[in-house]
């Protein structure tokens, strides 16, 4: 290909997509990254190891406004670069030294679910589906033009790493379409971008403690925004913190009586339990104490046990 490029960011998606557009001729000049949040599995050792694989500079960096980085591109003659997950403002001047743009991966139903925790909101949410996106960046936030999207189905049973596997699969052939559509036609678009739609912040760890006073369907959306690989949704039994992994809503076919996160039933057959909330029953299905995994009954043997 003789169209070398650049890539900015962190991430599997952002990896995979190197590799992938390497496989297919293309060259980068110059990887970017920064410190991965806990919860990734690439880190940036990773992409300095396939920097020296596939020759390209290697560099940490907090700001884009770097000589050696400015060198590259314009040595270089870059016109184009991706990026995916970088934490840091990119300037409208950086922006413009390149003449295709920044093609960068967002999972979120752009022009909505911008910013952070996209996914987590999608699923908490009740969103049916969830699209992974190549925009062009722009100097506001995941505002640019989409030039590529697949969207991602969320079932009932759909748990947030399921997204993260799929994206993950799903985002090397989004770049690979996105770029060809740019080079083919600079103004293209799926969607045109906005600056307007529904904005997405970040969710702390203590935000997945399930309030057992909501719905059945609102706690099992919390547990599966919640799961692996996060630090998940989590209650309290006998002052001791539970984590819960997997559980899903049940409606039982007679009306009952319980406080809101009382264990109301054992399934000895498969380990689980019954916990009541307000509209119905949720099935822990898989919990975590200390450290240590377990199916629910593993720990809770009596109906006289309540989650605070």
């Amino acid at each position: 290909m003789s169209t070398p490029l650049i890539a900015i960011g962190r991430s599997k998606y952002l990896y995979e997509a190197i590799r992938h557009l390497l496989s297919k001729g293309y060259s980068f000049k110059a990887i970017v990254t920064e410190e991965a949040y806990e919860e990734y599995d690439v880190k940036h050792t990773d992409f300095q190891e396939l920097a020296l694989e596939c020759a390209a500079a290697f560099l940490m960096i907090k700001s884009l406004d770097n000589e050696q980085l400015l060198q590259i591109i314009k040595e270089n003659r870059i016109r184009l670069g991706i990026s995916a997950n970088w934490k840091y403002i990119v300037p409208k001047a950086f922006l413009d030294l390149f003449d295709y743009g920044i093609l960068n991966f967002h999972l979120g139903n752009l022009p909505d679910y911008k910013g952070n925790a996209t996914v987590n909101w999608t699923i908490i949410n009740g969103e049916t589906y969830i699209n992974g996106n190549i925009h062009k960046m722009e100097p506001e936030l995941d505002a640019g033009d989409v030039v590529a999207r697949k969207a991602i189905p969320i079932r009932p049973d759909t748990y947030i790493d399921d997204i993260l596997k799929q994206a993950a699969i799903d985002a090397p052939l989004l770049y690979e379409e996105g770029i060809r559509r740019v080079l083919n036609d600079p103004g293209t678009y799926e969607v045109k971008g906005t600056v307007r739609g529904l904005r997405c912040y970040p969710r702390l760890p203590e935000d997945s403690q399930i309030n057992w006073k909501e719905s059945a369907e609102n706690i099992g959306r919390l547990v599966r925004a919640s799961s692996r690989p996060y630090k998940g949704a989590f209650s309290f039994l006998n002052n001791e913190k539970i984590l819960v992994w997997k559980a899903k809503p049940v409606f039982p076919n007679d009306d009952f009586l319980a406080i809101p996160g009382h264990v109301v039933a054992l399934n000895r057959a498969d380990g689980t339990v019954m916990v009541a909330c307000s509209d119905g029953l949720i099935e822990l299905q898989e919990i975590e104490r200390n450290g240590e995994v377990m199916p629910p009954m593993t720990l809770i043997k009596s109906i006289r046990a309540r989650f605070k």
